[in-house]
């Protein structure tokens, strides 16, 4: 039985209860892993006003000086502020998820596109035809590699409640995270050869999930790696290349249509 890594960055305030198990329990019980990212509308920033949208595949306008005495409070409210520059965003992921109850790791890999306020699409390479979309009314979940002949669907306003069991990355930075969260910085850990700040971050409140490491690129304070520690002890690590901020994205990319004969389980 293969361990499901869920996506679902969904970008979370907002972020979902991020139960993870095999890929079969997954198909058993949509409720509690339907998605790895969760792709929910984000709240109006608390902090100043955005800056312009960066152009087309560009990393949104940020500070490239890194603060003289890098703290954990100035790293969040500036990845705050980067991420709400953000409209939409690509990239490749690999994640690899380790299950200390079941004593196993998996990983998979593929594409993560999203587009504000709640247009979501995972599409994986490994496992081959795996997905996962919220087309803005529906949040759909299709795993072939499971079973081919069912499609699990549930409204997207219920996978951004946190039905989707994932966490969206933008949605945490998003209004005043420093009043969300305990934060501490881990220092600086080196991230497809670029140094990157670690930062741990503890939700004050239920979020779903123990805890989430953020690891930001000290030039645009966007993630180029993240871990979660689910409520089972479970831990999900994604990391993130070729991102590309504010890029054009079409709505077929956010479009899912069950392939005939699977049967549409709804939920939600």
């Amino acid at each position: 039985m293969i361990d499901r890594v869920l996506v679902g960055v969904a970008l979370a305030g907002v972020i979902a209860g991020i139960a993870l198990g095999t890929r079969q329990e997954l198909i058993r019980d949509v409720e509690t892993a339907p998605a790895d990212f969760v792709v929910a509308t984000s709240p109006t920033p608390a902090s100043p006003a955005p800056a312009p949208a960066a152009p087309a595949g560009s990393a949104p306008a940020a500070d490239a000086s890194a603060p003289a005495q890098a703290d954990a409070e100035t790293l969040l409210r500036r990845a705050s502020e980067a991420y709400g520059r953000v409209r939409s965003l690509s990239a490749a992921f690999a994640q690899v998820m380790r299950n200390p109850l079941l004593g196993t790791t998996a990983s998979s890999r593929g594409m993560l596109y999203q587009r504000r306020p709640d247009r979501f699409a995972l599409r994986f390479r490994e496992p081959a035809g795996d997905v996962i979309v919220s087309d803005g009314r529906y949040f759909w979940v299709y795993y072939p590699s499971a079973d081919p002949r069912q499609v699990m669907r549930m409204p997207a306003a219920a996978g951004a409640a946190g039905g989707g069991g994932g966490v969206d990355l933008q949605s945490q930075f998003m209004g005043d995270a420093v009043r969300r969260f305990n934060a501490t910085l881990m220092g600086r850990e080196s991230v497809a050869g670029h140094q990157a700040y670690v930062l741990r971050l503890v939700p004050r409140s239920e979020a779903g999930y123990q805890q989430l490491k953020v690891w930001l690129d000290p030039v645009d304070y966007l993630a180029r790696r993240f871990e979660i520690t689910e409520e089972n002890g479970s831990v999900r690590r994604f990391d993130l290349t070729r991102l590309r901020v504010n890029p054009a994205l079409g709505d077929d990319l956010f479009r899912f249509t069950p392939p005939p004969g699977a049967q549409v389980i709804t939920r939600g």
